[in-house]
């Protein structure tokens, strides 16, 4: 008893209630409260519902009774039972800890449990979806039993996404002043606010819009959220075909950078289609310029950057082209790296036909700029692509997928010069394909994925599937159950 009254005596004043002690104390076990009925460790997921319901044997009155379950100084609940729903990863590595207090005597009887908080949104699909008219943002996870977290964006931050659904990204950078490598989630809406979100949690952590230092806000088409470095920025283009991009800002991090002025012209002026491609080892993206039919080029990484022509070599390039004119609107462009040059793809509509580009570049220190050359070019057969056509380049193969419909089909880039046999009909699916996609795991080949989403009504299905030709698109392994019609995927890698 001696023991007890000393004990409380010392901690009487330097303790108060669980939400103002901030203090890092061990507490012994008296005989007074015995805890039982908690598990030494605990490994829970982001937005996964926890339950503890605690077994507390003792004489002392309910009514003298308080409760704390808390992670250092931080309390997250005061209830004797543990609802709690992680909605983020602690910053501390401190164990839980669950007390109770004996409100007559301020003594403090407590529990550790060994913590692990793990986000499911580290690896798996972000998809954006319309869902009945509604713009929605769902995760198809691959962490642990692989769960479909549907609308995780209102659920994550409590308010919808407002506006038209045009794609997600994943945006990954490292931190100038710390070196940490951050990972965000771009989202563009049209006619509402487009968010950027972090990566682990989903939690919204700003909008692009809130970042121009401009008297009007324009309007987003593109954001080129792919990779981003200290000593690259980010690009995006607006629905006037302006490029805007963005300094990294005296840390290096997206946070505290902003877009002011768009980037610069030649006398001819441009006009941008919503969407480039990226040759992102030059630090160049190369984009279609619709005003003047050409392609153009700009450097992501000074706010002094133009718009500028790219310059073809006639030698060098096939023939039957008018490589100074490009005629018709921009469906698609994209690019990888199979050999090693850059090898880039466009798709453009010029009178209701769709015609195929495929070039590359090289830098000439004769002119220290970058010289391009146009490797092929077709006319892609009827049926082979419409408005509404999405592609993806392999990585590792000299190969375009489109889907078309419910019809996949693969261009071989290496027979453009007969465009007939270079189609082949791969697959036709149960829906439309609303999506394609090679994902890479830390940019190893084999652990490539190649991703069909398709859409059939208001459902949606992920489907990986056997790219080879002659396996016919075969599905490996399907992800079914998704709200809406998937508009826009991405894999999200760590």
């Amino acid at each position: 008893m001696k023991k007890k009254i000393l004990y409380a005596l010392l901690f009487s004043f330097a303790l108060s209630s669980c939400l103002k002690d901030n203090g890092n104390y061990e507490y012994g076990d008296l005989a007074d409260v015995n805890i039982s009925g908690i598990d030494e460790s605990l490994r829970c997921l982001l937005q996964e519902p926890q339950s503890i319901t605690p077994n507390i044997e003792t004489t002392i009155p309910e009514s003298n009774l308080e409760y704390c379950w808390r992670i250092g100084a931080d309390t997250l609940s005061k209830t004797r039972d543990f609802n709690y729903t992680f909605s983020k990863v602690p910053v501390s590595n401190k164990p839980l800890i669950f007390e109770v207090r004996d409100k007559t005597t301020n003594i403090r009887y407590s529990k550790s449990v060994k913590l692990q908080v793990v986000s499911p949104f580290t690896t798996g699909w972000a998809m954006l979806t319309d869902n009945n008219g509604v713009p929605e943002l769902s995760f198809q996870s691959l962490e642990g039993e692989k769960p479909l977290y549907s609308n995780i964006y209102k659920e994550v931050n409590g308010d919808a996404l407002t506006g038209t659904p045009v794609s997600v990204k994943q945006l990954v950078y490292t931190d100038g002043f710390t070196g940490q490598r951050m990972d965000r989630l771009s989202i563009l809406m049209k006619g509402g606010k487009s968010p950027e979100l972090d990566g682990i949690s989903l939690l919204r952590m700003k909008y692009y819009d809130d970042e121009f230092h401009t008297d009007e806000i324009p309007q987003m088409a593109y954001i080129s959220a792919q990779c981003y470095y200290t000593d690259l920025s980010l690009s995006i283009i607006t629905t006037d075909g302006v490029v805007y991009g963005k300094y990294v800002g005296s840390m290096g991090t997206p946070d505290d950078g902003y877009y002011q002025y768009p980037f610069g012209e030649d006398a001819l002026g441009y006009k941008l289609s919503p969407m480039h491609s990226s040759v992102i080892q030059q630090g160049i993206y190369v984009g279609f310029d619709e005003k003047n039919h050409r392609f153009v080029q700009w450097s992501p990484g000074t706010l002094s950057s133009k718009v500028l022509p790219i310059s073809f070599n006639e030698a060098s390039s096939v023939s039957g082209v008018n490589l100074n004119s490009f005629p018709g609107t921009a469906l698609w462009l994209g690019n990888t790296y199979y050999n090693s040059d850059g090898n880039m793809y466009a798709v453009l509509k010029n009178n209701g036909k769709y015609y195929l580009y495929a070039y590359n570049f090289g830098y000439s220190y004769d002119v220290y700029d970058f010289i391009y050359k146009l490797t092929g070019f077709a006319e892609l057969p009827d049926g082979t692509v419409n408005d509404n056509s999405v592609f993806v380049v392999s990585p590792s193969t000299p190969y375009i997928y489109v889907g078309t419909g419910n019809k996949l089909k693969a261009i071989n880039l290496s027979s453009l010069n007969d465009i007939n046999s270079a189609v082949n009909d791969l697959a036709t699916y149960d829906g439309d394909i609303t999506g394609l996609l090679y994902s890479q795991d830390n940019n190893y080949l084999k652990n490539a994925e190649f991703v069909v989403a398709v859409s059939n009504g208001n459902n949606s299905t992920i489907n990986v599937v056997d790219p080879t030709l002659t396996a016919r698109g075969q599905i490996l392994k399907s992800y079914p159950g998704i709200k809406g019609r998937i508009v826009s995927i991405c894999r999200k890698i760590m």
